[in-house]
């Protein structure tokens, strides 16, 4: 990436702030983003998978409802922007190669379940819950407990039905049959496992149910400023929960959270 691309990589923070997102000209093509991104792909050739979800840079993670396939935040798109990020948030969720590709994998999870629609299926709903369950603005998990998988930071699972297959999905994705048997052996969780196990067995070669590449909020299309984009999430952050104790924030069907 020259300079002569991206001429705001030398700017001030001061002047950078005041561009529009849609200015930057961001693509995932030729940054760090695209081989860990082909690498999921291949993983899920492997594992015998028709689908392939699309992605896109916007604002943040999500997998929009109906989208087989999900958003990454723009600011991963460049080294000056995740400097910009950590200077504004003091984090950068997905900002390096591991944590970047945990979270395809649990976003791979959501785009599986809305290609196929699996929350409509009995046994999916009395594993996991309703997805249609109301996410709530905050929640308090249980850190011992054994009826959810590990695999995001903050105990994601517990967060909502759909935040639980996810997870669950994420972890059968990226360990073999006999490493997430010796690792959950004797949890509840082991029978959400061997359902995904059995599920993706069964779907994996067939042709999703539903097969849009529909883009929700492309980075091309967000006309605020950088100021404007971390001042809306500085403010959401910044919200006074019930008391003090662990909880963590979210927006609606997105990973917006963060500890107090």
């Amino acid at each position: 990436m020259t300079n002569r691309r991206f001429p705001w990589a030398t700017w001030s923070t001061e002047r950078l702030l005041q561009l529009r997102v849609k200015d930057l000209g961001l693509t995932i093509e030729g940054t760090w983003l695209e081989p860990r991104i082909d690498a999921l792909y291949e993983t899920l050739q492997r594992r015998g998978f028709r689908l392939r979800p699309h992605i896109w840079l916007s604002e943040e993670w999500f997998s929009p409802q109906g989208v087989p396939g999900f958003a990454i935040p723009f600011y991963l798109a460049h080294p000056r922007l995740i400097r910009l990020e950590r200077s504004q948030m003091l984090d950068v969720e997905g900002g390096t190669h591991d944590e970047f590709t945990r979270i395809m994998r649990h976003e791979t999870g959501h785009a599986i379940q809305h290609g196929y629609q699996l929350q409509r299926r009995r046994a999916w709903q009395r594993l996991f819950g309703k997805s249609s369950k109301r996410y709530p603005e905050y929640y308090r998990p249980n850190p011992a407990s054994k009826r959810y998988v590990q695999h995001l930071r903050l105990w994601y699972a517990q967060s909502h039905p759909d935040e639980d297959f996810a997870e669950t999905f994420a972890v059968w994705l990226r360990s073999s049959r006999g490493q997430w048997r010796k690792r959950y052996a004797g949890w509840p969780a082991m029978r959400k496992l061997e359902y995904v196990d059995e599920l993706m067995d069964e779907i994996a070669h067939t042709r999703p149910v539903i097969a849009t590449r529909k883009r929700i909020e492309p980075v091309t299309t967000i006309t605020k400023t950088l100021g404007q984009h971390y001042a809306e999430r500085k403010a959401k952050y910044g919200e006074v929960l019930p008391d003090k104790t662990m909880h963590f924030l979210y927006g609606e069907g997105r990973r917006d959270w963060i500890a107090l």
